[in-house]
């Protein structure tokens, strides 16, 4: 195989990968949000 079309595949198979990390870890920010607005609704109905 040439390397052109390897590193064209390594390139996306990268990109592909980087896109899937972002979006986890965007999921990641968002259950954090989501998390402290149920402890804050929590805290509110006990007391």
């Amino acid at each position: 195989m040439n390397n052109l079309p390897l590193f064209i595949a390594g390139f996306f198979i990268s990109c592909i990968v980087i896109a899937a990390i972002g979006v986890l870890f965007y999921a990641a920010i968002l259950d954090g949000r989501y998390e402290r607005e149920q402890q804050a609704e929590r805290a509110a109905d006990s007391g």
